[in-house]
């Protein structure tokens, strides 16, 4: 029997492991996920998947249905990504607004921090390497938010996982865009540190607008 602590090891690692399947689309979207298939193919019991299941769910990778289990969630249409995205410029730059005005500038460590392993990263190598990228890109946007001092509107950012729903787009693409994305951090960085507010405002702006306009770029590369 697998004691308490040994099962959370083990749900971590399923977890982790439905996550890359999930970005890489070897688990695609829409999908219905047959856990006794699932079982058998990672070799674990149902506890430790169903519970990896469950915490997918929360960050809304997977959706369960009543009386017919879990499936893939699908990706955002063009239209909501444009509201989600649009959304990301009204919080972010209140919160960038915040942080210049409050003098935190101390934030653009952890976000160099960030920055600097996102480059180093080789996306290139495995999917494995494209979900840390999104990890690393999710948690320097956290950082700029948590220390724009407003709870409600972290938790709401949080809530979104609109790194989460970018990065499923990567494997279409082939390659994530690391050097447009880590220049586009520094601009942000060096925006914050001489107190510009305006230019942090625009940089941030620019960069999720640029963002969405190479995932729009790929869509239509993808439907010729």
């Amino acid at each position: 029997m697998i004691r308490e602590k040994e099962r959370g090891e083990t749900t971590e690692y399923v977890y982790n492991l439905l996550k890359e399947m999930i970005f890489g689309w070897r688990l695609s979207p829409g999908q219905k996920i047959n856990i006794s298939h699932l079982t058998r193919e990672i070799n674990i019991s149902a506890i430790p998947l169903r519970e990896a299941l469950s915490r997918l769910h929360s960050e809304r990778l997977v959706v369960s249905e009543p009386n017919k289990g879990y499936r893939v969630s699908d990706t955002l249409d063009d239209d909501s990504m444009t509201k989600m995205l649009e959304a990301r410029i009204l919080m972010e730059t209140h919160a960038v607004r915040n942080i210049i005005r409050s003098n935190h500038l101390s934030v653009t460590e952890e976000m160099s921090r960030l920055t600097e392993q996102m480059s180093s990263i080789n996306v290139v190598s495995s999917n494995k390497e494209g979900l840390h990228f999104t990890h690393l890109d999710q948690q320097f946007h956290y950082s700029m938010m948590n220390r724009g001092e407003n709870s409600f509107l972290s938790e709401a950012y949080e809530g979104m996982h609109c790194h989460l729903h970018i990065g499923r787009f990567y494997h279409l693409k082939g390659i994530v865009d690391q050097r447009e994305t880590t220049a586009e951090h520094w601009e942000i960085i060096e925006a914050i540190r001489t107190r510009d507010t305006y230019r942090a405002e625009r940089a941030i702006a620019n960069h999720i607008q640029d963002a969405k306009s190479r995932l729009l770029e790929r869509d239509k590369k993808e439907n010729r």
